[in-house]
């Protein structure tokens, strides 16, 4: 484990710590919560962010992309045109999570920073384990990407140009889904924050086994990594300097052979990077821009 982790700091992406553009006190918070993973750091960290996020409402609200309930998404544009569109898989454990929720600002703050860039926004809510384990998720990115392309014209978008971003476990959907469509991935770019990228050498938990199972063999037919390495579109990639120990360890597994600019985000917990899109801290958001 020691060794993964000095590989990933050792690879990741040298760059100043822009997490020191933001207040002193968020960055107080981001320090006192660590590693720490649950509720209770996860409300702290969106507390601290919510009073420098700009407003973002979307213009379309639960446009329906397949037969599920939880097959909603959001579209934030701004106007019309054929702009580079940002497609946002959120995360939640596999067993919990929306694209927004009600007196939070996340993660509509995503969608709006893409429109404030002169980009289409999109962000997507999908099945949950353990009654929709795997392969449900791909499944469910496979349909509202066909959405996409075939409806985002409409709202101002480019289908040719999507960029394909996912956290946490939105990030091990996202791997997943393009590690099962390597070869046509349908998106111009892909970015992946924090996931989980080989189910086998995950730790065991309640969480990700809901998902993909216990069953050892299936485990390891079910890891992205295979798929990754064949993956000739641009990608982005990053770990949080306080994620907990076992999303270094996957960060370090990502294969050299995708072309990818991993980077670390230093003096952020493990939600902070997506709960903060459209803050000071451009660290991140930057290098999203260079895929447009």
């Amino acid at each position: 484990m020691k060794r993964l982790l000095a590989a990933l700091l050792c690879a990741a992406t040298p760059a100043i710590a822009q997490v020191s553009a933001l207040p002193p006190e968020v960055q107080q918070v981001l320090r006192d919560t660590g590693t720490a993973m649950g509720p209770e750091p996860f409300n702290r960290t969106a507390a601290a962010f919510a009073p420098l996020m700009p407003p973002a409402a979307p213009t379309l609200r639960d446009a329906q992309y397949g037969p599920d309930p939880r097959n909603r998404l959001d579209v934030f544009s701004p106007g019309p045109g054929a702009r580079p569109v940002l497609v946002f898989v959120h995360g939640g454990g596999f067993v919990g999570g929306d694209k927004a929720r009600a007196g939070v600002h996340f993660y509509q703050n995503i969608g709006g920073w893409a429109a404030r860039n002169d980009m289409v926004g999109v962000t997507i809510t999908y099945r949950l384990a353990p009654a929709h384990p795997f392969p449900a998720v791909i499944e469910d990115i496979t349909a509202a990407l066909a959405w996409v392309r075939a409806n985002i014209a409409a709202h101002g978008g480019d289908p040719a140009r999507i960029i394909l971003f996912g956290q946490s476990a939105g990030a091990a959907h996202v791997a997943d889904y393009l590690a099962a469509n390597a070869a046509a991935p349908g998106v111009a770019a892909g970015v992946l924050v924090s996931g989980v990228y080989d189910a086998a050498s995950y730790p065991a938990g309640p969480t990700a086994r809901s998902y993909y199972g216990n069953d050892e063999a299936l485990l390891r037919a079910r890891s992205a990594l295979p798929g990754l390495t064949r993956l000739t579109i641009p990608m982005v990639t990053a770990n949080a300097e306080f994620d907990p120990a076992p999303f270094h360890a996957q960060g370090a597994l990502l294969p050299e052979r995708m072309r990818a600019r991993h980077m670390l985000l230093r003096g952020h917990n493990h939600v902070s990077p997506v709960f903060g899109f459209g803050s000071a801290d451009t660290e991140l958001s930057n290098a999203i821009l260079t895929l447009r």
